[in-house]
């Protein structure tokens, strides 16, 4: 497929850009938000409450990771939508990824919010199994 015929499809390349942007900012936020939070709340006693039986210290991340979550799904989902487009035949989606610079950022952009959200659901497994606060301590 030609060059020119790129020119037909309607896309918009900010929203992409965006997309990128706050997805690495969003993870970012996420991981300087809830990981502080262990250390702080241990050292000076924050969130002694309890919400349905889950410590206040664990809900306050597992609400911070559900906000990042959901976020990082809206940006996934805006690339998708610029790059989709642009796969004309559904045998072989990847083929026209590599022939426009407006295809392949979305693609890549996808591709890293994903990964961001891999991330962001491992961290909400361990703070669903590991127990904050409880020293070490072993034989001394």
């Amino acid at each position: 497929m030609s060059a020119q015929a790129y020119e037909t499809v309607r896309v918009n390349d900010r929203r992409t850009w965006q997309s990128l942007f706050f997805g690495i900012v969003v993870w970012f936020l996420d991981l300087n938000i809830v990981y502080p939070l262990t250390s702080v709340s241990c050292h000076w006693g924050w969130f002694p409450f309890t919400i349905a039986g889950i410590p206040g210290l664990r809900f306050i991340q597992l609400v911070a990771s559900a906000i990042a979550a959901i976020l990082l799904i809206v940006f996934i989902v805006l690339p998708w939508r610029n790059w989709r487009p642009f796969q004309h035949d559904p045998r072989l989606p990847m083929t026209q990824t590599e022939a426009d610079r407006r295809p392949l950022m979305a693609y890549v952009t996808l591709l890293l919010n994903s990964l961001f959200l891999l991330f962001v659901l491992a961290s909400v497994v361990s703070i669903s199994t590991l127990t904050p606060c409880v020293s070490g301590g072993g034989a001394s």
